[in-house]
């Protein structure tokens, strides 16, 4: 009988090793569009446990088995036969069950299509799907650890991002996804916290520096974790800062989003892609769906309608918005949105005027790389944005009435520039006719003495009236010009003295 059931272990064994093989055959087999299911992975775990079990009674009863000598082994081992041949006995049962198990029904299902993980408003677009395909074969390659994936503000990089990193789960690529948002003021606290609550972490040190350990711990003790870091606009520290290992981690990887393709390299990232805009067709789909428009809707609103797609210039989030606000309206309004957004749209958004030896370097410097981070089109005259063999007059007119918005940064001896005079003349010229916004700037000086022409500025004009006396008409207009700017409002500003003048009128 103990012999017996040997044999039909033995046998039974077979066969679960060929059900384990047929079973892992089906499984590289199974497409990538396709999710196994969680219970063929189960049963093949047991199966490795159920075989290393009846290989190590097997060496037990060879053991017994090597020599008559070894009487005082075989009666530690197994005492009695009876029990011997119980656990056989239970063993076969166990292969059998194993055996009974290998059908599964269903063995896989189809993995439902990208929009499936989104949000309501997410519209998978070929040009989408595509950046989706690529963001996917990245996250899979073992020898990518850093993705970035970069395009402009309203792109939709954020919700394909979110969308992809759902899938990932569902692709049984990684078994779990923190989401965090970086921005522009890089707030570590919380960024730790969004990360800690995506992965139901709980702190129980308060400093910045004991919470990253506490991450960081956590993250190299998970198998296969994904971290998505959403608009990153500078270089920050992962692993020292905020608790995100670096690349040598086994099984862990960072996505993240940014502006620009700048950030993806400051990152480290192993490789970059771009979202781009969408395509005309995709771009009135999307203007449709959000607006109610359809075929039956008035020729009339249609034809402005394709006029407003266009102008949206292929990005989700700006269509989104302008469509959801023209649900229902009328063709006028429809037209006013169209001045609006080909007014907004212009080539420049925002122009700079500022005097060059009081700011470039310092806080009109700064100024301007905060609002490219922002991703605004600005045009400064320095040369900072202009295209290669622009003239200097031409362009400076252009840019002026192109713009949406005029910010002036009025310093110290930006008056003795008769240049600046010029522009700040068009700006409010704009102003009046165009209804361009101006964002006047007091940067350490007082805007009582720019209206009355006191101190530096009344100098500055003094020295205009001896080089331009003969253009009377000339000098009152940059008077009357600094005169309305110095009266718009701004709210206070600090000096390093303590003396507080007017910084911002935003």
């Amino acid at each position: 009988m103990f012999d017996n059931n040997m044999k039909d272990v033995e046998s039974e064994k077979k066969k679960l090793i060929l059900n384990r093989d047929l079973v892992h055959e089906k499984l590289g087999a199974t497409p990538k569009t396709e999710k196994v299911n969680d219970a063929v992975f189960e049963w093949l775990k047991e199966c490795e446990k159920l075989i290393e079990e009846e290989e190590n009674l097997k060496s037990e009863q060879e053991i017994l088995d090597y020599d008559c000598s070894l009487a005082w082994i075989q009666w530690l081992l197994c005492a009695d036969h009876k029990m011997r041949n119980r656990r056989y006995r239970q063993m076969l049962e166990r292969l059998k069950a194993q055996n009974s198990k290998c059908e599964f029904e269903p063995f896989s299902t189809i993995i439902p299509p990208l929009e499936y993980f989104s949000s309501e408003d997410f519209v998978p677009f070929e040009s989408i799907k595509e950046a989706s395909d690529r963001l996917l074969a990245a996250l899979e390659d073992s020898n990518c650890s850093r993705i970035g994936l970069y395009g402009k503000r309203g792109s939709g990089k954020t919700k394909l991002v979110k969308a992809v990193g759902a899938k990932t789960k569902s692709l049984n690529i990684f078994d779990e996804v923190a989401f965090a948002t970086v921005s522009q003021n890089q707030d570590v606290r919380r960024i730790q916290d969004e990360i800690a609550d995506s992965l139901n972490l709980t702190f129980t040190k308060n400093t910045t520096a004991g919470r990253a350990k506490t991450i960081s711990s956590e993250l190299k003790g998970k198998d296969r974790v994904l971290v998505i870091l959403d608009d990153v606009q500078a270089r920050i520290e992962l692993e020292d800062i905020i608790g995100i290992p670096g690349d040598d981690t086994k099984g862990f990887k960072v996505l993240l989003t940014t502006r620009r393709q700048r950030e993806c390299a400051l990152m480290d990232c192993k490789e970059e892609f771009s979202l781009g805009p969408l395509s005309n067709d995709e771009a009135w789909t999307l203007l449709k769906k959000h607006s109610g428009i359809g075929d039956g809707s008035s020729p009339d609103i249609l034809n402005v309608a394709h006029q407003v797609a266009l102008e949206c210039e292929g990005l989700p989030g700006t269509i989104k918005e302008v469509g959801s606000s023209l649900k229902g309206k009328h063709v006028k309004e429809w037209k006013a949105s169209l001045d609006n957004l080909r007014h907004s749209m212009a080539r420049w958004q925002i122009f700079i005027s500022f005097r060059g030896e009081d700011t470039r370097f310092s806080f009109t410097g700064f100024l301007y790389e905060a609002l490219l981070r922002e991703g605004f089109k600005i045009f400064m005259d320095d040369g900072g944005g202009l295209d290669t063999g622009d003239k200097i007059s031409p362009s400076l007119i252009n840019a002026i009435e192109a713009s949406r918005l005029s910010i002036v940064v009025l310093s110290e001896n930006y008056a003795s520039s008769s240049w600046c005079l010029e522009e700040l003349a068009k700006i409010l010229e704009c102003k009046e006719k165009k209804n361009q916004i101006v964002w006047p700037i007091f940067y350490k000086v007082d805007p009582s003495h720019i209206r009355h022409l006191r101190n530096g500025y009344g100098k500055a004009m003094t020295e205009h009236e001896n080089v331009f006396g003969n253009e009377p008409t000339r000098l009152q207009k940059w008077k009357s010009a600094l005169f309305e700017v110095a009266g718009m409002s701004g709210k206070p500003y600090e000096t390093n003295n303590g003396v507080s003048y007017f910084d911002v009128a935003m």
